[in-house]
């Protein structure tokens, strides 16, 4: 294989054009983020993590996800993707500072490309320890360890003074803390397209190919940054081949990690579920192609969002696998993933597209061969 133009090395943050700003703000921060910066025409939301935001939407004629933006080491990456893909450098005019070039990927979407964007502070926050079946053996043998929790209660938050009654309903109050933006997944007309060009392009290396029933590799991809010795997230990027025919939203949805432990991310389901304003789209369970436990919902556009920990870091030594199709929806456990997961619609058509067989029922048929995943048969 040559070498790509650029190695990307990290996912900054996601951009959206909205209708309504203030619904956002909103939802973003019942998610967990928080607002960094506004102007009359923008937010831009951050996490705990040192990126100056995460989220970034401006106010808009429609609802729709404008593109992604990554990060690049080397100033040098910017002049190649410049020089090979006659793209202009520009400098960077929003919160962060630095340079960047904007280039359009095969589904349409608008993939920035950042140097020298200015880092923050990150916010540090521990995971609490957990007592678990071999503490009970170390403590009846009288040999606790630094990692066993002796004489320490276990309490999340303001423990059960973060449930507050509201209008007669119960309010769950501690959300959950967000920490990054570190993977998206797109629906793309021919997956293996979107594979080649940020391969090429960004330098991402495939970590599993999603294998159709007739033995093919044509229905996606998850990708990874190669940051080389350093270990990097199990996928930065999943691109979907997706069935059918007509237009379709490209985004698929877009995975934030939670600054803490699996108590972040409960905390932040039992949260939203509380607040009952926002679809719960799947979860909570443990994924098998990254190994992330997540949790998904629906912001009030219908845009998908998952918070997600403990998942799997490669790196680039680790060889692409190849992966039967029933991998990317059957859960280690978890519940059965809905017909709309992956699909952008609003909310108020969530119920008619639910009405389709949920995405278990779809890997069955797939199998059987009931329903054709090859691009050119969609044609």
């Amino acid at each position: 294989m040559s070498q790509p133009i650029c190695k990307i090395t990290d996912l900054i943050f996601t951009r959206f054009e909205l209708i309504d700003l203030d619904k956002q703000k909103e939802f973003m921060n019942h998610f967990g983020c928080q607002l960094a910066h506004e102007t009359d025409n923008s937010i831009f939301f951050k996490g705990s993590g040192s990126n100056p935001y995460i989220y970034v939407a401006s106010k808009g004629d429609q609802n729709r996800c404008i593109g992604m933006a990554y990060k690049v080491d080397a100033f040098e990456d910017l002049q190649n993707l410049s020089s090979n893909l006659n793209v202009e450098i520009v400098d960077n005019d929003e919160p962060g500072g630095g340079k960047k070039v904007t280039l359009i990927d095969p589904e349409g979407l608008e993939i920035e490309i950042y140097y020298g964007m200015n880092e923050i502070e990150p916010e540090i926050k521990t995971s609490p320890k957990l007592n678990t079946g071999n503490s009970t053996e170390r403590i009846k043998s009288n040999s606790p360890n630094a990692e066993d929790r002796v004489n320490e209660l276990q309490r999340i938050g303001q423990a059960s003074d973060e449930w507050q009654l509201e209008d007669d309903k119960w309010i769950y109050n501690l959300r959950t803390s967000v920490k990054r933006v570190g993977h998206t997944a797109i629906n793309c007309k021919d997956a293996k397209d979107s594979i080649r060009w940020y391969s090429e392009n960004l330098g991402l290396l495939v970590t599993n190919y999603i294998m159709g029933p007739d033995g093919s590799d044509h229905m996606g991809a998850f990708m990874r940054a190669d940051t080389g010795d350093t270990p990097a997230d199990h996928h930065i990027l999943n691109n979907v081949q997706f069935p059918g025919e007509g237009d379709f939203a490209p985004y698929g949805h877009a995975g934030y990690e939670v600054s803490g432990s699996v108590d972040d991310l409960m905390a932040g389901h039992h949260h939203l579920k509380s607040v009952d304003k926002y679809p719960h789209e799947w979860g909570i369970g443990r994924h098998l192609l990254g190994s992330q436990m997540y949790d998904y919902w629906r912001d009030s556009y219908g845009f998908t969002h998952e918070h997600w920990t403990d998942g799997d870091f490669l790196d680039s030594s680790h060889p692409p696998e190849k992966t039967p199709f029933r991998d990317t929806i059957m859960a280690q456990y978890g519940p059965f993933a809905p017909s709309s997961f992956g699909v952008s619609v609003p909310n108020d058509q969530l119920e008619e597209v639910r009405k389709n067989p949920r995405l278990d029922q779809v890997v069955a048929m797939v199998e059987k061969g009931e329903i054709p995943m090859n691009p050119e048969e969609n044609k």
